[in-house]
């Protein structure tokens, strides 16, 4: 993305709500946001629209395998058979059996704060090394977010929000004074070295597209334009063997050729 530095004097006047304290900036001009709640309620309807089938509250708890071949999915009360399983279940593809050789992620807490503040306009997503403040559409300021490894608790705790909602005053100050509209938390897919887990595996027709840590709805677009191009071309307009599934693999069968005998 470009970016530009600023003196602060300059980035207060694009941002009046930044804090005095601020010594310099970079704009991103080209940065923007999204709503994950929107985008996701979106992406059901647009799925339900073009035809595909959901199976709502039937999670699924295996890989449904013949020979070296994925057949599909094994549900709750049913087998789902398909020529191609994309496992993207974030935080949760390694509970699902067979996945976790492939996809050994673990769920990072994020703890965030919904803020709404009358008398106060930030019109771009303010970055500072603690905290990012996200405005809103229908006029909430979205702060964020920690980074918990407390397994699947998706508590919110009083230390979390402090520590965000004291980064977001010290940022912008005038939020010490802006209503808490919601507080909550998600839980991002991290793996070992906190890149995506994105490709297919060893096993016929079976693609991880998960691991995405902190970006996920970032990077959407892309996943599913890779994942896409591998199901109709068997090829890839962009590199990704950085972020195969079988690098976990190679990692394994590495450790094990340097154990002392």
């Amino acid at each position: 993305m470009k970016a530009e530095p600023l003196r602060a004097e300059d980035a207060r006047e694009l941002e009046p709500a930044l804090s005095e304290e601020v010594e310099a900036a970079v704009l991103r001009p080209e940065e923007g946001s999204v709503d994950n709640r929107l985008l996701t309620a979106a992406i059901l309807e647009a799925a339900e629209r073009s035809g595909a089938e959901i199976f709502p509250g039937n999670g699924a708890k295996a890989i449904w395998r013949e020979g070296n071949r994925g057949a599909g999915l094994v549900l709750q009360n049913e087998k789902v058979e398909a020529k191609w399983t994309i496992i993207a279940a974030g935080c949760f593809s390694a509970a699902i059996e067979g996945i976790a050789r492939y996809a050994p992620v673990k769920p990072a807490k994020g703890q965030m704060a919904a803020l709404r503040a009358d008398d106060l306009k930030i019109e771009r997503v303010l970055w500072s090394e603690k905290i990012y403040l996200v405005p809103r559409n229908d006029g909430r300021i979205v702060a964020g977010a920690t980074v918990e490894y407390t397994g699947f608790d998706k508590r919110t705790t009083a230390g979390g929000i402090e520590k965000i909602l004291s980064a977001a005053i010290d940022l912008a100050p005038g939020l010490a004074n802006a209503r808490i509209e919601e507080t909550w938390a998600g839980l991002r897919p991290d793996s070992a070295d906190h890149l995506p887990i994105l490709g297919p595996t060893d096993m016929d027709g079976l693609l991880m597209a998960t691991g995405h840590f902190r970006s996920g709805i970032l990077l959407t677009p892309i996943t599913a334009r890779l994942v896409r191009e591998w199901i109709t071309e068997q090829r890839v307009s962009v590199d990704w063997d950085r972020f195969s599934p079988m690098r976990f693999q190679s990692a394994v069968e590495g450790s094990a050729r340097r154990a002392p005998a």
